[in-house]
């Protein structure tokens, strides 16, 4: 795990994203168990920030309007707003964000805070349509239909191909991930490029067909990282591989950010229990994420464990004054590490809270990072009543 504990979550989260991205994989970076744990879950639950959001069939580690009735109405730009409104109602012409098991993108969507840029490329029969888009400068979400085949499943099979690693070698050693080719027009990664040409960086990415909806997939990425300098509105590249179609299809999307509902406060909060200490450093509030940023020392807590389980690290759930809670996703729930940098993304809050109260909890794992779980499947918490602290979001 040597290979684990040195870099920071935000790096390692980055490195994985920058892995996909680049259909490689360091093979020297991932122990035995993380590879197995990898294996077990399958592709369609890693890194879905891991938040056990249903509306993805199959997720890969990792935000409206109508669609398009027609290319030949919506696309040509003639269209009322009265009548846009009207085709919402109709099933076929609904927001894809519509009706997913996201509370971030469902309540984009029911504000009217998403847009449709009904952008379309085709290759060889095979047209992708980016027909809804939300981003806020903490996540981007976008939804892609495919025409021209019809089938239930999008996105496409990743294949890895390990290679023997040689110590000898001191450069970075990577496995290959391709796309399985067997079948025609499945997506893969989506290479998203900002207006400076440099690509877009998030903490956690994902990508995955969307439950109920045919020849429909989402791609979303959060806690992103180099959005700062970019204006309200701007226009990326989105690059989507297909199989056995050579061309990749990229496709021009207008983005309009959203403004309203953000809450960003600058921190400098500590709480300190034994050896362990965090200090919460950045919240920021959106209407489809929470984002909590912080900074751990010390050497993480540990409590007395069942055979052969050991304590996780930490992980953090927040609480506003009604009692909506959230936690944390996004890890390989790894042994207990500190890290130097923390970005966690959370589930959207129903109303601007009051307060929010950071409760750390930890996982107990077993050998393989699997957490022991209750007799109701539940996975087991163990939470630090000491190490709790609230933000005052609303001031008096």
């Amino acid at each position: 795990m040597e290979k684990w504990q040195d870099p920071t979550e935000s790096q390692k989260m980055e490195h994985i994203r920058q892995t996909f991205h680049n259909h490689e994989m360091p093979v020297d970076s991932f122990s035995d168990s993380i590879m197995k744990r990898i294996g077990d879950e399958g592709m369609e639950k890693r890194a879905s920030r891991k938040s056990g959001n249903k509306f993805l069939k199959k997720s890969l580690v990792a935000a409206a309007a109508a669609a398009a009735l027609g290319a030949g109405i919506i696309g040509s730009g003639f269209i009322s707003p009265v009548m846009a409104e009207t085709l919402k109602q109709i099933p076929v012409v609904g927001s894809i964000f519509k009706g997913i098991d996201d509370k971030g993108l469902n309540a984009a969507e029911e504000k009217g805070l998403s847009t449709a840029p009904n952008q379309s490329v085709t290759h060889d029969g095979v047209t992708l349509k980016v027909t809804d888009a939300y981003y806020d400068g903490s996540r981007l979400a976008f939804a892609i239909e495919r025409e021209g085949i019809d089938k239930d499943k999008m996105m496409a099979e990743m294949i890895i191909e390990p290679i023997e690693f040689d110590p000898a070698v001191k450069e970075q050693q990577y496995a290959k991930v391709t796309m399985n080719q067997s079948e025609k027009g499945l997506l893969g990664s989506a290479e998203v490029k900002l207006p400076n040409g440099k690509n877009l960086e998030s903490q956690m990415s994902s990508f995955g067909d969307v439950e109920g909806k045919k020849n429909a997939i989402l791609y979303d990425y959060r806690n992103l990282n180099n959005v700062e300098a970019l204006g309200n509105e701007f226009e990326l590249s989105i690059t989507v591989p297909v199989t056995q179609i050579a061309e990749p299809f990229e496709i021009k999307v207008p983005v309009k950010k959203v403004t309203e509902g953000i809450i960003k406060l600058d921190l400098n909060q500590t709480k300190e229990a034994e050896e362990f200490s965090y200090t919460i450093t950045k919240l920021e509030l959106t209407p489809a994420t929470s984002r909590l940023q912080l900074s751990e020392e010390g050497k993480a807590p540990t409590v007395k464990e069942k055979d052969g389980y050991t304590t996780s690290e930490m992980f953090y759930e927040i609480v506003d004054e009604l009692g909506n809670a959230f936690s944390s996703s996004g890890s390989f729930n790894l042994p207990a590490i500190v890290y130097p940098m923390v970005d966690k993304d959370f589930s959207p809050f129903p109303q601007t809270p009051k307060t929010i109260t950071v409760k750390p909890f930890t996982y107990s794992i077993d050998e393989s990072h699997k957490a022991l779980r209750d007799e109701e499947g539940k996975q087991v918490k163990h939470y630090y009543p000491e190490l709790e602290q609230t933000i005052q979001v609303e001031q008096e």
